[in-house]
């Protein structure tokens, strides 16, 4: 039974084995057009046909390659700004945690009444820097450990 918690859909195993015979069949070229026509026939039922934008065909893909590994799969919507519980959740920690970085002006926000507003592009610009500075420090301490001989 797939297991779906919040928003988070995580496949079957049966469901990561389709994934990957889907995407052996994908065209390689399927991202190069304006729209892709999908085929869809329920078991007993008629086929049809649907047209969809290319920019959606991307993120199916990437659905797909990762309901192939097995990993879970958690669409977010983008809009203009998130609530603190949406932010904490984009970037997996607190909201209290969150809350400490909006009031050291880490992340921007506005108030909305007693509410607080957090531009998605100001948050996942965050998220992006503090990756990138995680991933610059494991490297760094990888390099370390490979000249000191630690592993």
């Amino acid at each position: 039974m797939r297991t779906v918690t919040k928003k988070l859909i995580v496949p079957t195993p049966e469901e990561s084995k389709l994934a990957v015979e889907s995407l052996k069949g994908l065209p390689s070229d399927c991202l190069k057009s304006d729209h892709v026509k999908l085929q869809f026939k329920v078991r007993g039922g008629a086929s049809q046909s649907v047209e969809i934008p290319s920019f959606a065909v991307k993120p199916l893909i990437e659905i797909l390659r990762h309901a192939a590994s097995g990993n879970g799969v958690n669409v977010i919507p983008i809009r203009q700004e998130v609530t603190t519980q949406e932010a904490a959740e984009i970037l997996n920690v607190s909201r209290p945690f969150l809350i400490g970085l909006l009031e050291k002006n880490e992340i921007p926000c506005r108030m909305v009444g007693k509410h607080r507003r957090i531009p998605l592009l100001a948050l996942l610009q965050y998220r992006r820097k503090t990756t990138n500075s995680r991933e610059e420090a494991l490297d760094f301490l990888a390099a370390q450990a490979q000249e000191l001989k630690l592993y």
